[in-house]
């Protein structure tokens, strides 16, 4: 489950994309910023990346990339609650793991409305479902490009995510995943064998 912050923050300026992942080969983390290269100049899309560097090199990488790509910008580690601020203020998040299971953060991003873009690996799948319009193929970043554009671009995409994205909010509400502990609890009392009383047969 995941809850928004208490208070939403205003939108970011332009059309701000958030990734929310540190720096290591699993998550491919360069890949938004590979992808927002290739946006043509009208495009208003920028990205905000934050996450430790925790790959050796990717420090480095991200200082340079953020020097020849004005698009992209690393703010480094974050605590909890500013992280899911920039995210709540954000147009998307992008998810561009290789493989993984299902990320915490696309039940955040669910639970601020916030339509995600994500590649096309299991633990995705399984949250926004396989029918889901917003997924492209591990490591593509022309097909996250054309997303990233059509998302700026095309008022009916955009709301058709928010959508999705909305119908899916109420499966990580809290409140939900309580009520799912307790039943589990009730069905694990109501089904484990019965304690010997003290004193019961084979005592001395």
């Amino acid at each position: 489950s995941a809850s928004p912050p208490g208070r939403p923050p205003p939108p970011a300026e332009g059309v701000q994309i958030c990734v929310l992942a540190h720096l290591r080969a699993v998550k491919d983390p360069f890949l938004a910023a590979r992808a927002v290269r290739r946006l043509p100049a009208r495009s208003r899309v920028h990205v905000l990346h934050c996450g430790t560097p925790l790959d050796p090199g990717t420090e480095e990488e991200a200082r340079e990339e953020m020097v020849r790509n004005p698009r992209w910008r690393h703010a480094g580690p974050r605590p909890r609650a500013d992280a899911l601020c920039a995210l709540a203020a954000s147009r998307a998040l992008v998810v561009s793991s290789r493989h993984e299971g299902g990320a915490n953060v696309v039940s955040e991003a669910i639970a601020c409305g916030v339509p995600v873009l994500s590649t096309w690996i299991a633990g995705s799948v399984g949250v926004l479902g396989a029918d889901y319009p917003g997924f492209y193929p591990v490591g593509d970043e022309a097909a996250l490009a054309a997303l990233l554009l059509r998302l700026e671009e095309d008022p009916a995409f955009d709301a058709g995510l928010r959508a999705r994205i909305a119908a899916l909010r109420p499966l990580v509400a809290p409140e939900r995943e309580l009520e799912a502990w307790r039943s589990l609890l009730v069905e694990l009392r109501s089904t484990a064998p019965a304690r010997a009383t003290e004193g019961g047969e084979g005592a001395a």
